[in-house]
């Protein structure tokens, strides 16, 4: 991206370029062909519709809420869901890390060893058992205490737990979260209390109860998190070494760490990191580019990027398919077949007739071809496997130039990719370009 004062530098980015690279070849010349698809959604957005999401930074918030509303495969839900749905997640997810144990079998294992019970149960516990006393001690502290033998377990309450404490009876089975601390009683007690609490017996203590969570309630489908990080350096140097004439740099890095949960189960659909820098350079400090412009440049085109993984894509490549020139007439008729496909944009029987090529006459120019529109219809992962294999055969250094730049995109880094490509001694002589556009339905 580029402006009258600077340049935008980004590590990823929404138009990924494709450089083609000729070295020693089996075949003689390549045929470019622009090869549009519709790609997926890079992440499982299966069953998403209604999605919340959250931010640390409002631009950032505002410019995903518009990007998703545009497809018009999601709606937004406002921020009192949101934060609904962080109540529950947090509690769900305190209560998936509990370990799950009886009242009986808790004041057992005290009963025949403190040490080894202190060991497997002073941490955040599940506990189920039958309420044998409810009580309030002198300073106010809620408790229940559950019938487990001639010992008892007593469950400390959290404040916000009390509306649920006025529904619970005497003989009530219950399920308790908390935080086991063995025989030591709360702090909060004094004397007089620890002792008329520990008048039934011998008693193990849970602090900080609050009761389970059930399944969510709330009509969220996904939530998306994202972290907006932002520096910015000013920084000036002479013209030349020794000079008095200065150029004044201005430097804005944005770095943004997301992550999609879906809603229901709080499972992980996807998370990443993206991060540009866009500087600006002038002899005259007055006219470099704001940093807030610089930044919004950079914003705009990550969210885009972001935005793309979410929802499905027109992609349009321009492909160097290799041209094979054998002399054998068979050879020739299947590669005219293969093309015809590419030309009538059936790509998917394009890689079939390719592959059954390769397969047939070790035909390099069709194995080749193969992992190209492979990469189109299947992504780079499934075209790595075949490049990989051809490159392994042939030692073709064309085969090994496109491993290296399809090596480099699968890890989303296209610096990587001409690096790779320029370690294997071939010469880049020209440069397509991949866009995307968001499909809107």
């Amino acid at each position: 991206m580029m402006n009258k004062n600077g340049k935008l530098h980004c590590t990823t980015m929404a138009a990924l370029v494709v450089f083609v690279v000729l070295g020693l070849m089996a075949c003689a010349s390549v045929t470019v062909v622009p090869v549009s698809y519709t790609a997926p959604a890079r992440m499982d957005m299966s069953g998403i519709n209604r999605i919340a999401i959250d931010s640390n930074d409002a631009q950032v918030e505002s410019f995903i809420s518009q990007k998703l509303n545009e497809t018009g495969k999601y709606t937004m839900a406002p921020a009192t869901e949101l934060e609904a749905w962080y109540q529950w997640s947090e509690r769900a997810k305190y209560q998936a890390s509990a370990t799950e144990v009886s009242a009986d079998d808790l004041a057992k294992a005290y009963s025949e060893n403190v040490a080894r019970a202190d060991s497997s149960y002073k941490k955040t516990l599940k506990i189920t058992g039958d309420v044998k006393e409810l009580g309030q001690s002198s300073r106010g502290r809620y408790y229940m205490r559950l019938a487990a033998g001639s010992d008892s377990v007593d469950i400390y309450l959290l404040p916000s737990e009390m509306e649920k404490f006025k529904s619970i009876d005497k003989g009530q089975a219950v399920t308790v979260l908390g935080e086991g601390s063995g025989r030591n009683l709360p702090d909060m007690e004094d004397t007089a209390e620890i002792l008329r609490l520990l008048g039934a017996g011998s008693s193990v203590n849970v602090i900080d109860g609050v009761f389970p969570v059930g399944d969510y309630p709330g009509t969220v489908d996904a939530v998306v998190i994202v972290k907006k990080d932002l520096s910015v350096q000013n920084n000036s140097r002479p013209v030349t070494q020794g000079s008095n004439q200065y150029v004044y740099d201005r430097s804005v890095t944005v770095n943004i760490a997301y992550q999609v949960e879906r809603a229901q189960d709080i499972s992980l659909i996807g998370q990443g990191t993206k991060t540009a820098t866009a500087t600006s350079s002038n002899a005259d400090r007055s006219q470099l580019a704001a940093a807030s412009d610089l930044q919004a440049g950079i914003i705009n085109g990550l969210l885009n990027e972001f935005a793309n993984e979410m929802v499905p894509m027109q992609r349009t490549m321009s492909l160097a398919l290799a041209k094979e020139e054998s002399e054998d007439k068979e050879v020739k008729k299947q590669m005219s077949e293969a093309q015809k496909l590419v030309k009538a944009k059936d790509y998917k029987g394009a890689v079939a007739t390719y592959g059954k090529i390769y397969a047939q006459y070790n035909n390099f120019a069709a194995g080749y071809n193969q992992a190209l529109l492979t990469e189109a219809t299947e992504g780079t992962e499934a075209a790595i496997g075949l490049m990989e294999a051809l490159s392994q055969k042939t030692n073709n250094p064309m085969a090994q130039n496109m491993l290296g730049k399809m090596q480099g995109r699968n890890a989303g880094n296209q610096k990587a990719a001409e690096q790779a490509a320029a370690e294997q001694g071939g010469d880049i002589i020209e440069s397509d370009t991949i866009t995307d556009e968001t499909l809107h339905e």
